[in-house]
């Protein structure tokens, strides 16, 4: 899970755009009407970005006209909303611009609005308000943001992921069989909002057991890269150094929280792994 650079153009230009691209004369008559009331809304939005403040912003009233011609704008497969997911996309660093970051398990095929569209109807193409997600992660997270001021979720354009550990696995050997725990630690003493933030997310997103259900592939590959290096270096303290190496890069390039890593790491501290699955061989 990384950071993602946020979108820096003007985000009213695009909602001018999105207003000018409209077919239905009755509709962009309306959008017209109200420009005045969502630049201003906009202008708010991006103060309160800046000040990592959004859950301060409070709606504008509309009349259901208005609001449903607003939520309108937003057509995932329409030019101006492909345009939005393209820019946010190519300002991202390669390794990371194709994966949802929210849960870094599946592809970005969809944009999440971190406030609902629902609620704040006024900003259903507000770039800022746009998060390139999974589908998945965007159903789970549905219409829900804050909770009494409250984050439930990470905003990753704000939230700075902190350099310090708190994803952990576990393994416990049924039958010979690995199998893994997932589960949340803070004993780096990450600030306890952002902690706590961390915590909704990932429970309200049900990462931690999803995170398992994908880690028999990974455990089955790492199986067979160490049995290779092995192979070829019959010596347990080189290969460990050469996984810490790799997963090291890794953490640089997807973060130091890295679920991957984060197992891989794991496991080969395990003697049982290694008398099992390696040297027994």
């Amino acid at each position: 899970m990384k950071n993602l650079k946020h979108f820096e153009k003007s985000c009213f230009d695009i909602y001018k755009e999105a207003v000018n691209n409209k077919r239905n004369a009755i509709e962009k008559r309306v959008l017209i009407s109200i420009e005045d009331k969502i630049e201003s809304q906009f202008a708010i939005y991006s103060t309160k970005f800046l000040e990592k403040r959004i859950y301060e912003i409070t709606s504008e009233v509309f009349t259901s006209q208005e609001k449903g011609t607003l939520i309108d704008l937003y057509q995932s497969r329409s030019k101006i909303i492909k345009k939005i997911k393209n820019n946010i996309l190519d300002i991202q660093i390669n390794t990371i611009n194709t994966t949802c970051q929210y849960c870094t398990l599946n592809s970005v095929d969809t944009l999440d609005h971190f406030i609902p569209k629902e609620s704040f109807p006024e900003f259903s193409v507000n770039p800022l308000n746009l998060f390139p997600c999974c589908p998945e992660c965007n159903y789970k997270k549905s219409n829900i943001s804050f909770v009494n001021n409250e984050a439930q979720f990470l905003n990753l354009y704000l939230d700075e992921l902190p350099e310090k550990k708190y994803l952990k696995a576990e393994f416990e050997f049924t039958d010979g069989i690995p199998l893994i725990t997932f589960s949340l630690c803070n004993p780096d003493n990450i600030e306890e909002p952002l902690y706590k933030t961390i915590c909704n997310h990932y429970r309200r997103l049900n990462l931690l057991e999803r995170m398992r259900e994908r880690s028999r592939e990974i455990i089955t590959e790492l199986i067979r890269t160490i049995k290779t290096y092995y192979s070829l270096s019959p010596n347990i303290e080189k290969v460990i150094k050469v996984i810490k190496d790799e997963e090291q890069e890794n953490k640089e390039a997807y973060g130091y929280n890295y679920w991957k890593s984060v197992l891989r790491l794991s496991l080969i501290e395990y003697d049982f792994f290694w008398n099992t699955y390696i040297k027994s061989e």
